[in-house]
């Protein structure tokens, strides 16, 4: 009979849901009876892609597994629905742009927005096993996680973490908000290296070389490396800029590299965080000539009003009408972007959110250190990230869909008027504070109308999580997170720092890093490449448990490759437990129930050790968290110990048995096949986990209303026999020379062979003999000792 992959899956879904399996109720208890997964709250994209596919499974993978061991696991279920993400989303599915519209309107259109693609993506993650509790989810943009967010900034606030002042900030043109330094990546793009004549002043030339000369309306000095000879005689003295006409001076410094370009390079507010850094170093005054909106401002003279990228065109152009430009050659440069928009980001001084955090980066290298990384390269990212951190956390958003913050300011002194903690969440841009300036008595306020970076709050989740369930107290630290290695900067860094500040602890005791998703050639998909792959194709093609199963071949932190040949084989291996199954049941058909748990047939001592063998290995895996290595271990003896081998006995021992009436050897056989294959089932089951509650039904394999209820196997030392285990390794050598001896006479296993020689040690061939005959339809095997097993055919 053929299996029905996806009507199997459906009906096992529906199952779950009748016997709401995996709802969790927390009611106090030890904390060592709990076992808390900070789940990652997907963002709000309108459907799952292959990332979350391969992701997402790993953690279920452990929640199905420590059930099974006994824990009260807690995997809760929220998405990350607030803030640019998502009002990206709206205005793209509703053809709208936030700026045209009230605020009130557009936050009820986002909020409508996320609640049809929430909708849409739990259906998609029930399609693929996820086994959280679906049933009470959070969202980041509900009031109860306003409220945890903005308590948390006071605390932060009143700590003296979280301040307010006019700073250079990082800015992004098209998404119009600072943005932090979490948020920016380096881009590799082209563009133009012009050589630019600078007249010095009293006499003679000096060139610089730049890809940003839009900005020399922002150039405050040219800078030469102080041990460049051509530059010597120049430093200190002055030079007129291009277009503008001011005068800067050349000032010699270390970080200029004379084989770039000239040698000498302008020094502008800002064109990057090179030009930031020397400034506050020198101590120089700025020239702001971009606007917070991504224009040229009136600073800016001809250029006035332009998009960036067309006053570098037009300067370019007035420059060569000028004859002021040596050269332009095209080159490829990495540059600082936005990485939601791939916007190259400008540097501007603007009135700001800030945390306070540069001065604990030594704290948070050694919170960073009492995690335990899986695998522990992945710690190295990081620390190097802290190491490479230049800003403190800039966490306000001029955008709409967000969390407000819980402050106003008085008209009258500009004192910071805080929301009172029992009256959150707040949004100040609508509801004026209660009571009056502390300060000076007013009672005129303005409110605070940017909104907080979404990962101020996503750094938070396992407190939201936690505090949903009066759980937090006692639950934290939570045991393990889960994600990407893409966003250690952003998520993992901000949560333990959160976590640092507010509470002085860990926010977890573990920390595992999945890797990247890539096409079957390593490269990015993207639409424009044509190479997405949806999860839904492969669910419909091959079904959930093959995406499962291919979401498991890499180690944690690895990238991992779309290979169709990975989907088969989840396939395959999913009916052949199916067939495996159907074939156990079957010979338990008419052997009765009789075993007495002692097992005397050679196969089967050697089958029930080589299982303990295979719990011990898998199971120290799984506490590892080492899910790859897990699953090839049943894998491999799943396929090639318990199908190729021991199946392959038992047929021919069940086969004898009814020949002969002896209904002794059919019930071990029996009892000892459906123990093994149960034992098999169970530890599939984390990854497997609709084929193997499937068989668990139909063949009715247990006691539980679910195999997911089933305990995991624990090692029985009853059944260990080191001896047996090492010859029937040998009989399976030895059958397998059989077959290769059959393979290559071109021989059916159906066609007897009468008369076999054997090379091979005796004790094997004289406790195993009967069954290598039956299994391979030998009629009369003759031995020849030896320790190197061979095979011959004789007359």
């Amino acid at each position: 009979m053929e299996l029905d992959i996806r009507g199997m899956e459906e009906s096992v879904k529906r199952l779950w849901d009748d016997l709401n399996l995996y709802s969790f109720k927390y009611d106090g208890g030890s904390r060592e009876q709990y076992f808390t997964i900070d789940t990652p709250p997907p963002t709000i994209s309108g459907k799952m892609h292959m990332g979350h596919a391969f992701s997402y499974p790993h953690q279920d993978f452990i929640a199905r597994y420590k059930r099974m061991r006994g824990y009260r696991v807690f995997y809760p279920w929220g998405f990350d629905d607030n803030g640019l993400p998502t009002e990206r989303y709206a205005e793209k599915e509703l053809g709208v742009k936030a700026e045209n519209m009230e605020l009130g309107e557009f936050i009820r259109a986002c909020q409508d927005v996320a609640r049809k693609a929430e909708s849409e993506l739990l259906r998609t993650w029930k399609d693929i096993g996820i086994s959280a509790d679906f049933s009470d989810f959070y969202t980041t943009s509900s009031n109860y996680s306003k409220r945890i967010s903005q308590r948390m900034f006071i605390d932060l606030y009143r700590k003296g973490r979280a301040y307010r002042t006019a700073a250079p900030s990082i800015r992004c043109p098209t998404c119009k908000t600072a943005i932090s330094q979490i948020e920016m990546k380096d881009q590799e793009m082209s563009t133009d290296f012009v050589y630019i004549e600078f007249g010095v002043v009293g006499g003679g030339s000096i060139t610089i070389a730049t890809t940003r000369p839009e900005m020399l309306g922002a150039c405050i000095a040219v800078l030469v490396n102080p041990e460049d000879e051509r530059y010597r005689a120049l430093q200190g003295k002055e030079v007129t800029v291009p277009i503008y006409g001011q005068r800067v001076r050349i000032i010699p410094h270390p970080y200029v590299d004379p084989a770039k370009g000239t040698g000498a390079e302008m020094l502008c507010t800002f064109g990057d965080q090179n030009d930031l850094q020397i400034w506050r170093e020198l101590r120089m005054d700025a020239r702001i000539i971009i606007d917070d909106s991504g224009k040229m401002n009136s600073m800016a003279g001809p250029l006035a009003g332009m998009s960036i990228q067309d006053a570098r065109k037009r300067a370019i152009e007035i420059l060569s009408s000028s004859g002021l430009v040596e050269k332009v050659e095209r080159i490829k440069h990495s540059v600082n972007t936005h990485e939601r928009c791939n916007t190259p980001i400008e540097i501007t001084i603007s009135t700001q959110w800030f945390v306070r955090y540069l001065d604990l980066r030594d704290e948070f290298l050694r919170r960073g250190s009492e995690v335990n990384w899986i695998p522990e390269h992945m710690r190295s990212r990081y620390e190097n990230w802290i190491n490479g951190l230049r800003w403190d956390w800039c966490i306000s958003r001029q955008r709409y869909f967000g969390v407000p913050f819980p402050v106003w300011y008085c008209r009258s002194c500009g004192e910071v008027k805080l929301a009172d903690p029992s009256e959150l969440p707040v949004d100040p841009r609508v509801q004026p504070p209660k009571g009056r300036c502390e300060k000076c008595g007013s009672d005129q306020f303005e409110p605070e109308r940017d909104v907080m970076d979404t990962w101020a709050t996503s750094s938070l989740t396992p407190r939201i999580a936690l505090t949903r369930y009066g759980a937090f107290e006692s639950l934290y630290p939570m045991d393990i997170r889960f994600q990407g290695h893409d966003i250690i900067s952003f998520w993992a860094f901000t949560t333990i720092a959160r976590s640092h500040i507010h509470d002085g602890k860990i926010p977890w005791k573990n920390l595992f890093i999945s890797g990247n998703v890539y096409d079957p050639y390593g490269q990015k998909m993207s639409k424009s490449k044509g190479n997405i792959v949806e999860p839904s194709s492969v669910i419909e093609k091959y079904g959930a448990d093959a995406l499962r199963y291919w979401a498991s071949t890499t180690q944690p932190g690895e990238d991992i490759k779309i290979r169709e040949q990975d989907f088969v084989r989840g396939r395959r291996t999913v009916i052949k437990i199916y067939n495996a199954s159907r074939l156990v049941h079957m010979l338990s058909d008419g052997a009765g129930q009789h075993w007495d748990g002692v097992p005397r047939l050679p196969e089967s001592r050697w089958i029930l050790s080589k299982i303990q063998g295979l719990i011990v290995e898998a199971t120290g895996e799984m506490d590892q968290y080492q899910v790859s290595k897990a699953r090839a271990s049943v894998d491999n003896f799943f396929w090639n110990t318990f199908c190729d081998n021991y199946l392959e006995m038992a047929k021919a021992r069940a086969s004898r048995c009814r020949e002969t009436g002896d209904t002794q050897g059919a019930s071990e056989t029996a009892a000892v096949a459906s123990l093994s294959l149960l034992t098999l089932l169970k530890m599939y089951a984390p990854f497997l986990p609709f084929i193997t509650e499937s068989v668990y039904q139909e063949f009715r394999l247990g006691g539980e209303k679910s195999i997911h209820l089933e305990r995991w196997p624990s090692e029985d030392s009853q059944y260990r026999d080191a001896e047996y285990e090492r010859m029937g390794d040998r009989a399976v050598d030895i059958m397998a020379a059989v077959r290769a001896l059959r393979s290559k006479n071109n021989q059916p296993l159906s066609v007897p062979i009468p008369r076999l020689r054997v090379r091979a040690d005796p004790e094997t061939v004289s406790r195993f003999g009967e069954i290598i005959r039956l299994t391979m339809k030998i009629g009369e095997m003759v031995t020849e000792e030896g320790q190197d097993v061979a095979v011959e055919v004789i007359a």
